[in-house]
Order: structure tokens, then sequence, then C-alpha cells
């Protein structure tokens, strides 16, 4: 074999795993970056009232684009209970929280009915695309509601099939979203419809004098 040809044979593989090493570290750049765009995070954060300090659970945080974001708002004296089922997502969220140096993101690994939040800590659970994906939705909303504080929201921002119709065999309607969560126990407070392929639905846990009215 030529020297050349051997060169090349020797060259080409590496070159391969450089283009994918570059690749990989690239995507998730310019996937949040197209995420933000129709997102936009900040503003969801301003208006459903993230402040500092404030103990907040994520349900289905998966690879962590809403934890990141939620753990800088609250800040150091703030926590992020951030939950999923998927180990291998949470590997992934676990290594970008310590490249970050973040010290107030606590990882949990759920149940499918429980996501195993502690009892009357937080002061919001968000919870962004996961409604839809829940395969026992009212069993785990009745179970996060016990680690609410009392008149904490239950923030779900969810597609909007009726505004963005690519995805909406994937994606429920507002009405099935309102029963589901009514069943287990929350009411409606109020609906944003600011973001142009979701709406940002909050909700209160019903009291029990609330039950006795109807």
């Amino acid at each position: 074999m030529k020297k050349a040809n051997i060169i090349h044979v020797i060259l080409f593989p590496v070159l391969v795993l450089l283009i994918f090493s570059l690749t990989l570290h690239a995507e998730p750049e310019y996937e949040n970056q197209h995420r933000d765009s129709y997102h936009k995070p900040d503003k969801v954060l301003e208006v459903i009232g993230v402040k500092p300090g404030m103990v907040i659970g994520e349900p289905g945080a998966g690879k962590g684009y809403f934890t990141l974001k939620l753990a800088h708002k609250v800040g150091p004296t703030g926590k992020i209970y951030a939950n999923d089922i998927v180990q291998k997502e949470l590997n992934i969220l676990k290594s970008k929280v310590k490249k970050q140096g973040l010290t107030n993101v606590v990882i949990i690994k759920g149940k499918v009915t429980d996501p195993l939040f502690p009892k009357d800590q937080l002061d919001m659970v968000f919870m962004s695309y996961v409604l839809h994906d829940l395969s026992r939705p009212v069993p785990f909303l009745k179970n996060l509601k016990s680690s609410l504080k009392t008149n904490a929201p239950l923030v779900i921002l969810e597609r909007d099939p009726e505004k963005y119709t690519k995805t909406a065999w994937h994606f429920w309607k507002k009405r099935k979203i309102l029963k589901t969560v009514k069943a287990a126990g929350f009411r409606l407070e109020r609906i944003e419809t600011f973001l142009p392929r979701d709406n940002i639905y909050i909700f209160y846990a019903q009291m029990k004098e609330e039950y006795l009215r109807k």
C-alpha cells in the first residue's frame, strides 16, 4: 500500500470522529436556540411568577431545557426538584447541572404515578410538554398535589393543536387538559396564550370547601 493511501486510511476515521464530536456538541446549542424562539423561556418564567428563593418541582424534566433556566432564576437560595422516569435523560441532566456548577438542583427518578417530590415544600410545580405523555395522568397529578404548599400553583405548558397543526395528533386539546386536571382536584385560575405554539395553564388545588359546594 502506498504511503499516501496509508495516511488516508488512518486520517479518515479520525476526521469522522472529529466531525461527529463537533456535531454532538453543537446540536444541543442549536436545539436550545430553536426552542427559545417559540418557547420564549424568559418571558414564560416572568409571567408565571418564578422568583429568587422559590422551591419548584419539575415533573418530566428530561434533559433539562427548562430545569437549568429555572435553577438560574431561583438562584442559590432556591431549589429545583427535577423529576423523570427515564434514567438516561436524568444522566444527561446531571451532567449539565455539574457542568454549569449548579448546586440547587435535586434530581429524582420518579414513578409512573408519582413524581416523589417532598411533601408540602413546593412553591410551584411546572410541567412543560409532559401532561399529554403521562400514561396515568390523574393519579400522577393527585400525588404531586400533596407536594404543593397552600395556594401554590400547578403550571402546565402544553402545545395547542389549534395553533400549531403539524403535531396536532400528538397533543391534547384544551378541553381534555382541563377535564383531566380538574379530575385530579385542581381548579383553573387562568390560561396564558401569548406563545405562538403553546398555552400556559395555571391551576390551584381545590379546597375541601370547594368540593362541598358542588
